[in-house]
């Protein structure tokens, strides 16, 4: 028996290694089942392997044996399991990407191998991205990735979320403003939970600034949100970067002018902080709250998508320039100015001709017997 599944497995791989032929993929397709249904670890895995193997050469061959490839995963066998879990990979498509993006998620909750963690984040996000198919099941996959992931999960993933909140398809403004609403209105609801990722607060508080207006949660008020951020700031975060995000989303949200004494203590609190960066934006707040119009102009609301219009001269210092340059101040040198003037040496005359001295010193002389020291000052 050993030898025959031996064999088929043989031809197997050849059939996926020699150019593709619709009837041998087929009869390769209906043989690899035989290993997948077996009760022998080893045949299984054998099966898996061989079903990964026709899947690269056509995805639709593996489909009929879907639901046996995901009884797999409840095998106790790690090497297999995790060996299921890359075929699931392969075999997803837009179809069938909610089921395997949920058995991935939930061996992601349930395993303490932090490799196996780690892979598994990847191709969540992976597949999330490329087979979501609407922007409200991306944003809860991604949360639920940002929580059981945490600092696993890379900074990129969730600059990708924060650009979809701001720029949505970019079809139907409409639309895409009913998105935000609705990812607002879940991170104001994941925001109650006591414990969250920093990842996941930094992308919470980077929503919640820029749209918290836009919450239609009962019994919250911008007012009401102000304060629950206020009151994440003494969570305990492993990512020094996490409290800067919620002060810029605090900042953001008192740009229409409102005075809330939650943000005049978490602000007293954290302007004598030891981490430069968050001492550095408190006081930036208390200096563009004394001017609400220069605030406004600096943090406009919903303007994260928007092209800066940058003045590469800086003609605005022109009158600011001037002015110094009359008091006496130095001319600005540029670069490449002040490359030139450290390398120029200014050149040094020597008269007569340089050399080393090897001539020794003089040996001291030992004093006669007789001879007179000179008298110490009197007094």
């Amino acid at each position: 028996v050993n030898v025959g599944y031996a064999i088929i497995y043989e031809c197997v791989k050849c059939i996926t290694r020699i150019y593709p032929d619709h009837s041998l993929l087929e009869l390769a397709a209906s043989n690899i089942s035989r290993f997948i249904s077996s009760d022998n670890h080893n045949l299984k895995y054998l099966g898996v392997t061989g079903l990964a193997q026709i899947v690269q050469v056509n995805a639709s061959y593996a489909t009929e044996h879907q639901m046996v490839v995901v009884d797999c995963l409840e095998d106790p066998d790690d090497t297999l399991k995790r060996k299921t879990l890359d075929l699931l990979f392969r075999m997803t498509n837009p179809q069938n990407a909610t089921v395997v993006v949920d058995k991935l998620t939930f061996h992601m909750r349930t395993s303490v191998d932090m490799h196996l963690r780690r892979e598994l984040v990847q191709r969540v996000t992976s597949l999330a991205e490329r087979f979501a198919p609407n922007n409200e099941w991306y944003v809860a996959t991604m949360n639920t990735v940002f929580e059981l992931g945490g600092d696993l999960v890379p900074a990129a993933t969730a600059y990708n979320l924060m650009r979809l909140v701001a720029e949505g398809t970019g079809e139907d403004e409409t639309k895409d403003q009913e998105f935000r609403a609705f990812a607002v209105n879940t991170y104001l609801k994941l925001l109650e939970k006591p414990s969250l990722s920093d990842i996941l607060v930094q992308v919470i508080a980077w929503v919640l600034g820029e749209y918290a207006r836009l919450a239609s949660v009962d019994g919250y008020s911008l007012d009401d949100i102000i304060d629950l951020l206020c009151d994440c700031m003494d969570r305990p975060f492993e990512d020094a970067a996490t409290r800067g995000y919620i002060v810029n989303a605090l900042m953001k949200l008192s740009g229409g002018g409102l005075k809330s004494s939650g943000v005049d203590t978490v602000i007293r609190g954290y302007r004598s902080s030891r981490l430069t960066d968050l001492q550095q934006r408190c006081y930036e707040f208390e200096q563009l709250r004394s001017t609400p119009g220069l605030m406004q102009r600096v943090l406009p609301y919903d303007a994260s998508a928007e092209d800066l219009a940058v003045n590469s001269g800086l003609t605005f210092l022109d009158g600011f320039v001037k002015q110094k340059s009359d008091e006496g101040a130095k001319q600005y040198q540029d670069a490449s100015t002040r490359a030139a003037a450290r390398e120029f040496v200014p050149e040094v005359h020597v008269t007569g001709k340089m050399a080393l001295n090897f001539t020794p010193y003089e040996a001291p002389t030992k004093p006669s017997a007789g001879a007179a020291y000179p008298s110490a000052p009197a007094g």
